[in-house]
């Protein structure tokens, strides 16, 4: 692409009140990579897929198929949106335009905890996944917790270099996440097409008697495509760094989510077809991992976990290019304590002290919290309850007939629903966290950070009425 091309980009960016700070770099395949990493089905998976699995058995894939569908309609909305306004920090742009400043402030925030608490999440579950490879392949015994700050810092090293350097080593991650996933489903096929000439649907589903379910079994088993099938929206994060954003972005956003969903699908078939065998019907304490092991055998099941580990890796990477940005875009509104430190723009072109805060909470997190599911719940629930302050602003759009994507205000209030159900489905039925006696750890976690914000934006504000 031309520099001029580059120079139109940071024109129409100005028109938005801002100027060209951050490096317009990524090109269409990086912009994929970065909201395809953050997806990451081989995470997202191989972390729950026991979890859905124990809810409600083989209509797990019925579950994620009804999740695939509304995080369609979300993303389509989402890439209307970026067509609009491609400025880094999407959802709190994109609500204090539509609507108002309080809004904006109110999404920003809750996305901003999204990936504040979800990251070192990341972190800490390739840090226990690497512990345990490490010490079965090599029999080196490592703290999980020494890992993970080690990652963690080691991905913020990473970004201290500069969004090309991201950009490369996120490409790699993904292409090589595609070739595991691949590699995963055809194995996976193997196994099922030998040996299993008698095997039907109807003798899958004959197996798992759907009146049996529960609304609260199958509202839990929702969360695993809940969980997994987000971060789409991590390209329009990006897009002062992406050429030709208005084309680009919204191509991502939708492309990212199609691909996942499609390979996440086919991986939990293929999956629920295996464990109908006999071996697997007195239960286990990974359905998905024992699977793998008694199948595949320890070997090619070590060959896929190398696999996972590259996709968690660049799934952190990802999660760090996201809330740094979000992080970056709203303080150079001022809307965050400290905001002339955090919007800073070191040598490389990135948002250095941002990128310094996120580390440094991240170890903080992973260092005091045992359990770190205490603050990682949190990233869903938030996540959600920012989507429905994006749908909803997405109501005061108006279109000018330039845009491609348009949605109607029957699919918008439809996506709020659905948006407004899996937050009900994250807190309602309650999750059990080891040591804590109540079930709603995740909601009373996510109430504190809200209230943070609430004191935050009062600080930041003291006029304002809430």
């Amino acid at each position: 692409m031309s520099l001029s091309k580059v120079d139109k980009d940071s024109k129409f960016l100005a028109k938005f009140g801002y100027k060209q700070d951050l490096n317009r770099s990524m090109k269409g395949f990086s912009s994929f990579a970065i909201s395809f990493s953050l997806i990451s089905i081989l995470t997202g998976i191989f972390a729950n897929f026991h979890f859905g699995y124990s809810e409600v058995g083989p209509w797990i894939s019925l579950s994620w198929l009804i999740v695939f569908i509304g995080q369609f309609f979300v993303a389509l909305i989402m890439a209307e949106l970026s067509v609009r306004f491609p400025i880094s920090g999407y959802g709190y742009q994109w609500s204090s335009r539509l609507v108002n400043s309080k809004l904006g402030f109110a999404t920003g925030w809750l996305l901003l905890m999204q990936f504040l608490t979800g990251f070192p999440g990341i972190c800490k579950t390739l840090g226990i996944v690497l512990s345990d490879f490490l010490s079965q392949v090599f029999s080196l015994e490592v703290n999980d917790i020494t890992i993970s700050i080690i990652i963690i810092w080691l991905i913020t090293l990473i970004h201290k270099n500069g969004i090309k350097m991201v950009s490369h080593i996120n490409n790699i991650g993904v292409i090589t996440e595609i070739i595991g996933v691949i590699l995963l489903i055809l194995i996976l096929g193997f196994f099922v097409t030998n040996g299993w000439e008698d095997f039907t649907i109807l003798n899958m589903t004959n197996n798992a008697n759907f009146s049996n379910i529960g609304f609260e079994s199958f509202a839990l088993s929702i969360l695993l495509g809940a969980w997994c099938l987000t971060g789409f929206e991590a390209a329009a994060d990006m897009s002062e760094e992406t050429k030709n954003p208005t084309k680009i972005v919204p191509k991502s956003i939708i492309n990212s989510l199609l691909t996942s969903g499609f390979f996440g699908f086919i991986i939990i078939i293929f999956s629920i077809i295996l464990l109908q065998k006999d071996i697997y019907k007195n239960g286990s304490e990974n359905f998905l991992t024992d699977l793998l092991v008694n199948e595949f055998g320890v070997i090619l099941y070590s060959v896929i976990l190398l696999f996972v580990i590259v996709a968690i890796f660049a799934c952190g990477v990802a999660c760090m290019a996201t809330a740094s940005r979000l992080i970056f875009s709203m303080s150079r509104d001022s809307v965050l304590p400290n905001s002339s430190w955090l919007k800073s723009i070191d040598k490389n072109k990135s948002p250095g002290n941002s990128l310094i805060l996120i580390g440094i909470l991240a170890t903080i997190f992973i260092i005091v919290f045992n359990k770190i599911e205490v603050i990682t719940s949190v990233s869903a629930i938030a996540g959600y309850i920012g989507y429905c302050g994006i749908i909803f602003s997405s109501f005061y759009l108006k279109h000018d007939g330039k845009s491609g994507i348009k949605t109607s205000k029957t699919l918008k209030f439809l996506t709020l629903l659905w948006c407004v159900f899996v937050v009900m489905c994250l807190i309602i039925p309650g999750q059990s966290i080891e040591g804590f006696d109540t079930e709603y750890v995740p909601a009373i976690s996510t109430l504190i950070f809200i209230i943070l914000g609430l004191i935050i934006f009062k600080i930041k504000n003291k006029n304002a009425i809430l």
